[in-house]
């Protein structure tokens, strides 16, 4: 057999891609090809075999490099001196990216024995193995069983599973299957599972893995960049980086760093600058001619970074809820930065209040999600089917993380933090804050009209707009509305707009009333009329006012319909208890259709 194997070595290089060949003839495994592992457990036997040698039951494995993937072929001689079962088998990893399979792998692997006692082929992802190729039954049914096995791969992912037993002169083909979940590999490995009484009886030889390393055309992730104080940027990829023609600037004057550290994998980076980092600044870093080792440039070479500053109540308000999803799409939350300051995230939890008024467990925030000043983050648990059903801008910031589902009718939202000891918002939202032309809300958000409102107050919330197909993910609400505008000097209230189209649409769907007094102290009467003098909407009645502000008028009457089209007229009056001062205003207001 031996001397078949190293005749066979001769030819191997002029008519494939030879990626190795094991014989073990020099004797051990640690040299010439070196294979890694649970090595105590192996040994190189008088007859130039790889042979067990557990003194106990066990799982071993040794692992050496390949890339092997496209065209490729891996035979192996296999034997085991007993007849394998569900607990005592052989393996043979011929794609993975780990050589410990402590921690799992992504691969495929041949299982000889088992239940069936059949020479099977099988995904791993992670810990997760699913048989893709169900060999002949009752194939290794046999004491010693001993055979070669083969397997095959085309760059198309198509497998093809062979074996051929002392007796035989061919291979017996023993299934095909086509499968893509795995695409590169690093890795080839053998393994075995042993009892007590089975640690010496697996034996391995005359291992030939040919064929091509996986074409690369995947363009690498820029996974994260995080500054170190004062002076110094960590930046992270998916794989190793090519830095030689690579050039790093960074924006308010902190331009290009005087030094780079390279870790030894090449993923990642530090940068260090002469120049320290200052609070309450963000910086762009751009890169350019940094690739990965194939040459595939990195998908975005801009990062906006600054100083992490710590969270204050009330700097994260929720902004937008889709309590109730479409058929196609999913539930979804949004919250909102209201500073000036690059808040980290990372950890915070959104949940809900129970009835008892404790916390239920909730949902966290994952690692490394940072938010730039008065930015947007959705959350939910489909960021890829929500982005697509409402058409949401490229801006748009969706992630996906751990969902619970929400109530149709009403719930209490609450953000916190990990220990649950600091609330930074908290909204008990109600269907019935819905437009009054939303006869159904499944499908249709809840947007907050401005951030700087008050969030317990239904004032402060609308249907999202029609045209955003009744939610904005991510990004400015369709309902979104200044709380200042100009100073109307010469009026202490004036509308805005004068005509208004309630009809959810996203423009002008609401009147603003907004009003501006010389002293503190004024009380409020508000009222809506129709063109013949009745009266369609208590707006406000004794209400203390700010010194500046606003009041909202969404279309709807008293009796919770929506005003017809047409001429309103709005009697504003305010008075002064204390001085006694009254200023009274009519206004029209006008109802539209677009």
């Amino acid at each position: 057999m031996k001397k078949l194997a190293f005749i066979f070595m001769l030819f191997v290089p002029f008519f494939c891609f030879a990626q190795f060949t094991e014989t073990f003839s020099d004797g051990n495994f640690t040299e010439n090809m070196v294979w890694t592992g649970t090595t105590y457990n192996f040994w190189v036997n008088t007859a130039g075999q790889l042979q067990s040698k557990a003194a106990s039951a066990s799982t071993s494995w040794l692992f050496t490099t390949s890339e092997a993937i496209d065209n490729a072929s891996w035979e192996c001689w296999v034997k085991i001196n007993y007849n394998p079962s569900s607990g005592n088998y052989p393996v043979i990893y011929i794609i993975s990216d780990n050589n410990d399979l402590s921690t799992g792998c992504n691969g495929y692997f041949i299982k000889i024995g088992d239940t069936q006692d059949d020479v099977s082929l099988w995904l791993q992802e992670g810990t997760k193995k699913t048989k893709i190729i169900d060999g002949i039954d009752k194939r290794t049914d046999r004491n010693p069983c001993e055979l070669k096995v083969k397997v095959t791969r085309d760059v198309l992912g198509n497998f093809m599973l062979y074996s051929k037993l002392v007796s035989e002169t061919d291979y017996v083909l023993e299934g095909i299957a086509q499968n893509t979940a795995v695409k590169k590999t690093s890795y080839f490995g053998l393994m075995y599972v042993n009892t007590a009484t089975t640690g010496s009886d697996y034996y391995f030889d005359d291992i030939i893995v040919t064929g091509n390393k996986a074409k690369d055309n995947e363009p690498p992730v820029w996974i994260n960049c995080t500054l170190e104080q004062p002076n110094k940027l960590s930046l992270g990829f998916s794989e190793p980086m090519d830095y030689s023609r690579a050039a790093f600037g960074v924006t308010n004057g902190i331009e290009s760093p005087s030094s780079q550290n390279i870790s030894a994998d090449k993923k990642s980076v530090i940068l260090s600058f002469s120049t320290d980092f200052e609070r309450g600044k963000l910086y762009d870093l751009k890169i350019s001619n940094l690739t990965d080792l194939a040459g595939n440039s990195l998908k975005d070479s801009i990062r906006t970074f600054g100083i992490i500053e710590s969270i204050d109540t009330n700097d994260l308000v929720f902004n937008e809820v889709m309590y109730e999803n479409p058929d196609s799409s999913a539930e979804y939350i949004e919250i909102y930065n209201k500073t000036d300051k690059l808040l980290d995230v990372s950890g915070l939890i959104f949940t809900t209040r129970k009835t008892d008024g404790t916390l239920n467990t909730g949902n966290s925030i994952p690692k490394n999600t940072q938010m730039l000043p008065k930015s947007y983050l959705a959350m939910t648990s489909d960021a890829e089917k929500v982005r697509k059903y409402h058409n949401c801008p490229p801006e748009s910031n969706i992630i996906n993380t751990e969902w619970s589902t929400l109530n149709n009718e009403s719930t209490t939202l609450v953000l916190c933090n990990a220990a649950k000891d600091t609330i930074y918002d908290e909204l008990t939202y109600n269907s019935n804050w819905h437009h009054v032309l939303i006869k159904n809300p499944k499908g249709v958000a809840l947007e907050r009209i401005n951030p700087e409102l008050i969030t317990q107050n239904p004032v402060s919330w609308h249907s999202a707009a029609s045209e955003t197909n009744y939610g904005t993910p991510g990004y400015k609400n369709s309902q979104y509305r200044e709380l200042v505008s100009e100073a109307k000097t010469e009026k202490f209230v004036w509308v805005d707009p004068e005509a208004f189209s309630p009809d959810n649409d996203g423009t002008d769907d609401v009147c603003f009333i907004r009003y501006k007094t010389e002293l503190n102290g004024y009380v409020a009467n508000a009222i809506v009329f129709n063109a013949v003098g009745v009266k369609v909407r208590q707006l406000v009645s004794n209400t203390l006012l700010a010194s500046e502000g606003f009041l909202t008028w969404d279309g709807k009457t008293d009796n919770g319909k929506n005003a017809n089209v047409g001429v309103y007229v709005l009697y504003f009056e305010i008075f002064n208890p204390q001085n006694g001062s009254r200023k009274q205003q009519k206004l029209p207001i006008v109802v539209s259709s677009r």
